[in-house]
């Protein structure tokens, strides 16, 4: 028994450093919004559209963590009741989660289910682009914002959801302005405002590499389906997981100045275009086999682990309309 509890410390001690972590990172990028001070010099129009935007994100943050996560609760228990039922146990009413967590591997097993057929990949593929362009948007608004430590939020997206995680940098894309438009400046202000250094080649160069990041996450989206049996399985899952923290490796590597046009990526068409490309691929694979739209939708609540990324999705979509109407690109 002492060596079975032994053995059982181990799967249990993970999962609740996972959970820790999931909440002390929902705290710390929490913080990292709340740290910026307040702005003067606003006028009563964008006071109101600013507490519009930070009112809607954070009831869509809200939203976004009560859905997928009442979703990934049931994952967990049918997961157990899976394994449960697939053994022998002394005493059928008692848990065994030590034993459970220590049999079963919840992160493969987890995205083994929401690719495991065309409809199911159907949603699941397409957090793949929201992440992708939702990994070049934090990277662009760190130049352009000096936000603070954003890469918190793209782990916080990795372990909690990417939706929840999104809009809490929506949140902190609002209270932090835009570099030198802090406050009203007047025009003896602007006489002694000292001149904009150039930029320098290197730091144009900085937005060309977030869209090649961009590009090839997401073609690393479309071919993830059809490596379902390959035995590489999870570590060809792991590119985009790892890809979504390359637009922001690039700023530590390139830490100059970008051009001001170039601070709004990726612009609206190309995030649609993207979209559109997953969405395509997906829903030709399901039409192939003889699917439909009415299959894909029933897909989404046929399994909790599905039910958790089709909501995710769902929210996201939801989420990226909120910014860019009440957003301030």
């Amino acid at each position: 028994m002492d060596d079975i509890s032994t053995t059982n410390t181990r799967p249990i001690a993970i999962l609740a450093g996972y959970m820790a972590t999931a909440a002390g990172l929902t705290a710390w990028c929490i913080s990292i919004i709340r740290k910026r001070g307040p702005v003067v010099g606003l006028s009563a129009y964008e006071k109101s559209r600013r507490r519009t935007a930070v009112a809607v994100f954070g009831i869509l943050a809200t939203l976004s963590l009560a859905t997928t996560w009442y979703h990934m609760f049931r994952f967990f228990q049918w997961s157990y009741l899976q394994w449960a039922a697939s053994r022998p146990l002394d005493d059928p009413t008692a848990l065994y989660l030590g034993r459970w967590l220590r049999d079963t591997g919840l992160f493969r097993q987890a995205w083994a289910s929401t690719l495991e057929t065309r409809p199911r990949a159907w949603w699941s593929t397409q957090i793949f682009g929201f992440c992708a362009n939702w990994s070049v948007m934090l990277a662009a608004q760190s130049k352009k914002r000096n936000i603070p430590h954003l890469w918190a939020f793209m782990l916080l997206g990795q372990v909690v959801a990417i939706s929840f995680a999104s809009n809490l940098s929506f949140l902190a894309f609002t209270v932090y302005d835009a570099a030198g438009q802090s406050h009203a400046v007047t025009g003896d202000e602007k006489d002694k405002a000292p001149t904009p250094k150039s930029t320098t080649p290197a730091s144009s160069s900085t937005s060309f590499w977030w869209l090649v990041i961009l590009g090839v996450n997401v073609s690393v989206a479309v071919f993830i389906p059809e490596l379902y049996d390959h035995p590489r399985f999870m570590q060809f899952l792991l590119l985009p997981h790892i890809l979504a923290f390359g637009p922001l490796i690039v700023n530590s590597l390139s830490p100059g100045q970008v051009p001001p046009h170039l601070l709004n990526q990726p612009p609206l068409l190309l995030k649609l275009s993207t979209m559109a490309l997953l969405l395509v691929s997906a829903s030709h694979k399901v039409l192939a086999e003889g699917g439909n739209l009415d299959l894909v939708i029933s897909t989404l609540h046929q399994h909790p682990a599905v039910s958790s990324v089709g909501w995710d999705v769902i929210c996201c979509w939801v989420s990226f309309v909120a910014w860019h109407v009440f957003g301030q690109e």
